[in-house]
């Protein structure tokens, strides 16, 4: 592929995923190569290896004939996703706040005070997730755990993260805005901060499965 291909798929790449994670286009929505290619001005081999991409990171599926799709809930991903997550984001937790420095500490500061300060709505698009509150809140929790000393360990925190963001979008769909989420990374900040491993690690894993349990819900009570 060509250096200006590989930049036409990063663009058409970032834009699609940027979407599907602000809830702009739904989960389970179907997406057209064709239709692409017109919108974003490219050819169909571009918009098919941006989808490839996408499928990949579990955001998108391949439909036999039909193109793709977004996600759907599967509430047996997201729970065997949300043990994992607590496993192995507890243990790079953990690590970090027993690891961290000063400089640690001021990144971790600074991570929180920018997603404190970030609305988490689209004034554009009411239910959607804004785009800077999922770069902050995803900032936010790599901040937590970058002390933890393993590069691998952070590789795979990455890769969790990524399957968990579609969730992000059903959660604050069937949770419709009661749930207090500022609170709640505010009190993992103050937890790591004071280095209370225990208690970081306590409030991460209900703050993950607290999400996982309203999206559960939300199914199972037939919402859409």
């Amino acid at each position: 592929m060509s250096t200006s291909a590989r930049s036409l798929t990063e663009r058409v790449y970032t834009a699609l995923r940027g979407e599907i994670l602000a809830g702009r286009v739904t989960p389970g929505r179907k997406l057209k190569p064709s239709e692409l290619s017109a919108a974003h001005g490219v050819s169909l081999n571009v918009v098919r290896e941006a989808l490839s991409r996408l499928a990949g990171e579990r955001l998108v599926r391949a439909l036999p004939q039909q193109g793709f799709a977004v996600v759907d809930v599967s509430v047996a991903d997201l729970e065997d996703l949300t043990e994992v997550r607590a496993t192995i984001e507890g243990s790079a937790l953990r690590r970090s706040v027993e690891r961290g420095d000063l400089a640690w500490e001021a990144a971790l500061a600074a991570a929180h005070h920018r997603l404190a300060g970030t609305p988490m709505g689209d004034p554009e698009r009411p239910g959607a997730v804004a785009e800077e509150w999922i770069r902050a809140h995803d900032e936010f929790h790599k901040a937590t755990m970058a002390a933890c000393g393993s590069p691998r360990m952070m590789e795979i925190v990455a890769g969790l993260a990524e399957s968990a963001a579609i969730y992000r979008y059903w959660s604050r769909h069937y949770d419709e805005g009661r749930r207090d989420i500022a609170g709640e990374h505010r009190a993992i900040f103050e937890a790591v901060m004071a280095r209370d491993a225990d208690a970081a690690c306590r409030l991460h894993q209900e703050h993950i499965r607290r999400t996982a349990g309203i999206v559960v819900a939300g199914v199972e009570r037939g919402e859409g």
